[in-house]
């Protein structure tokens, strides 16, 4: 009953049957993997919210088995699919448990969305350990904007060296004049800053030469702006 009730579910999970389904324990657990289980193998129908909320679920209720599936899904889905975040925040709310498993898939996770969700869930652990940031380190080598942020959330100041040194190598593009060009240097000096870290002069001068295109698109809006307000 408090499966079809699950399935018959539109977008938010009522709190009353979300307590139901927690109070029912590990009981539960082998259905709500049934759900995850069928969306992976029919990808073609839509299921709508339910796997959502199957993945929230167990995610909460913590069971081990449910680990294997969520990093089906991390692989299965791209990293902007709604499915995909679901998983992610699953394996985040499981802990431990999840942090090994992703820790043991990511040397031979060859597919992208895959690594790149591996790498988020390991963002989020409170526990410093080296296994983790030496796996983000080598991520933030093989994808560098994506790479800094991960580095930042994860919150450990030893990053500082390997992002200030990546500063200094990337060259700047000043034949591309689009906003998002350079956008790798926002990114870099966020971390550094968000890990208690600050640029140095020359750096500073570099993020200047990175951020013209934006700063003169800033401008131009300003001034079209202006127009539209002097004509109306």
């Amino acid at each position: 009953d408090l499966v079809q009730r699950l399935r018959a579910v539109n977008h938010t999970l009522p709190e009353a049957l979300q307590a139901q389904i927690l109070t029912a324990g590990s009981a539960i657990v082998p259905d709500l993997l049934t759900i995850l289980e069928a969306t992976l193998a029919d990808d073609e129908t839509d299921h709508g919210w339910t796997p959502s909320h199957a993945a929230k679920l167990l995610g909460q209720l913590g069971g081990a088995q449910a680990v294997p599936v969520l990093l089906s899904f991390l692989e299965h889905y791209d990293v902007l699919d709604s499915y995909h975040q679901d998983a992610e925040d699953a394996l985040v709310a499981l802990g431990s448990l999840a942090i090994e498993a992703c820790l043991e898939a990511y040397p031979s996770a060859s597919q992208e969305d895959l690594r790149k969700g591996i790498v988020a869930v390991l963002s989020h652990s409170a526990e410093k350990d080296e296994r983790i940031y030496q796996t983000l380190l080598d991520f933030f080598e093989q994808s560098t904007e994506l790479g800094a942020i991960y580095l930042a959330e994860y919150g450990d100041p030893r990053a500082l060296p390997a992002l200030s040194q990546m500063f200094d190598a990337l060259p700047v593009n000043d034949q591309d004049d689009s906003v998002m060009s350079n956008h790798v240097f926002v990114e870099l000096r966020s971390a550094i800053e968000q890990l208690g870290g600050q640029l140095t002069a020359a750096q500073q001068a570099k993020a200047d030469r990175a951020d013209a295109p934006r700063r003169r698109f800033a401008a131009q809006m300003d001034e079209a702006l202006g127009r539209t307000r002097i004509a109306t």
